[in-house]
């Protein structure tokens, strides 16, 4: 159903106008105040009934653009493809909102783009969730005192992922000879499997047979699945910030933590994140998780007896206690940091306060690159 046009802030102002004449030309007994009001009364239902006709336009929508995911500082081009139809002589405009800047409209004259494209640039400036559309024709009245608009199809929208730093430093590689770092030395201790070396025994499959160890031994050893050691790191992200990119001290923690993921993701270590009320495993949707981060405090939080990675704003308004038995970890942003960071070195972890300015990937080397997540 189409709704009536809507009067603008001048098509406002004309009716308040018409009306007090109208009022104050009776009270005083002036007719042509009077008349004055009701020409003014009457040239805004003109409006209205041109506004009314402009309703008959309609539009058809195409929108395409970049990859639904994006990370922070792409740039991208929004296309809309157009089918329109305006009414009549009335000049109509096509407008598309989007949230990548602060009242964001794109705007064409519909004379323009009808029956071709439209298109404007975006950028993502920071992590969140970003929508563009629906597009709408907005028409108004050659007085402009009403205006009508018809939507068209639905809004997309976009993921923009935080930002990651490499943390693989130069000292990091030196610990591990090339690529075998103290976290992938130390991966069969964080919920995957590891192996040690046996005796053959008849029935076992040939296909785990370790050869080197055959060769040295001079008799079949096969290699022996074990079960994890420990469960897996457990990566826990507490804080109330709402809208993404506006605190620069929560956004180093949203794009620390996206970092300590990946790099645990790229050795092989099984990771379950905290973000907010949901838990996550996977680690695309940790990511996303990630991207949406604002409320992120869960009314009751429990930390696992495993290693333990969190990221808390001190807008939170409680402090976890560390897990007894296992490493843990822990960077605060926000305006109480250093308390926030004694308070949970109280509780058992490894705390510091960190500003806005330090380096992701200094931060997280004791805890990445020491062994201690095992």
């Amino acid at each position: 159903m189409k709704s009536l046009p809507r009067p603008t802030r001048r098509g406002l102002l004309v009716l308040v106008a018409g009306a007090l004449l109208v009022v104050v030309g009776a009270a005083s007994g002036f007719t042509d105040v009077v008349r004055a009001g009701i020409f003014v009364l009457v040239l805004a239902l003109l409006a209205f009934l041109i506004a009314v006709a402009a309703r008959t336009g309609r539009v058809d929508v195409t929108r395409h653009g970049p990859p639904e995911r994006l990370s922070v500082g792409d740039e991208g081009q929004i296309t809309l493809g157009v089918k329109a139809r305006r009414a009549g002589w009335i000049e109509t405009t096509l407008e598309e909102p989007h949230t990548f800047t602060r009242h964001g409209v794109a705007r064409w004259p519909l004379s323009q783009v009808q029956g071709g494209r439209a298109a404007y640039d975006v950028t993502a400036r920071h992590r969140g969730s970003f929508t563009s559309g629906p597009a709408r024709l907005v028409a108004s009245d050659p007085f402009g005192l009403f205006e009508t608009s018809l939507e068209q199809g639905r809004a997309s929208t976009w993921l923009v992922r935080a930002h990651t730093v490499s943390l693989e430093t130069p000292q990091t590689v030196a610990q591990g000879d090339g690529d075998d770092t103290v976290i992938s030395a130390h991966a069969t201790h964080a919920g995957r499997p590891g192996a040690s070396i046996r005796e053959y025994v008849q029935g076992d499959d040939l296909r785990t047979v370790h050869w080197p160890a055959t060769a040295h031994r001079g008799e079949l050893m096969v290699r022996q699945f074990d079960p994890p050691a420990q469960p897996r790191i457990h990566v826990v992200v507490l804080g109330n910030v709402p809208r993404p990119g506006t605190n620069e001290s929560w956004e180093w923690l949203i794009s620390a933590a996206a970092s300590a993921c990946t790099e645990l993701e790229n050795h092989n270590l099984a990771t379950l994140a905290t973000v907010g009320e949901r838990e996550y495993d996977n680690h695309d949707d940790i990511l996303d998780a990630l991207a949406r981060a604002g409320e992120s405090l869960p009314d009751r939080l429990t930390i696992e007896e495993s290693p333990t990675l969190l990221f808390l704003h001190t807008s939170a308004d409680h402090f976890p206690p560390a897990p007894h038995h296992s490493p843990a970890f822990a960077w605060v942003g926000g305006a109480s940091a250093e308390h926030g960071a004694n308070e949970l070195t109280r509780l058992g972890w490894d705390a510091v306060a960190i500003s806005p300015y330090d380096s992701i990937a200094e931060s997280l080397y004791p805890a990445m690159s020491g062994g201690d997540l095992r």
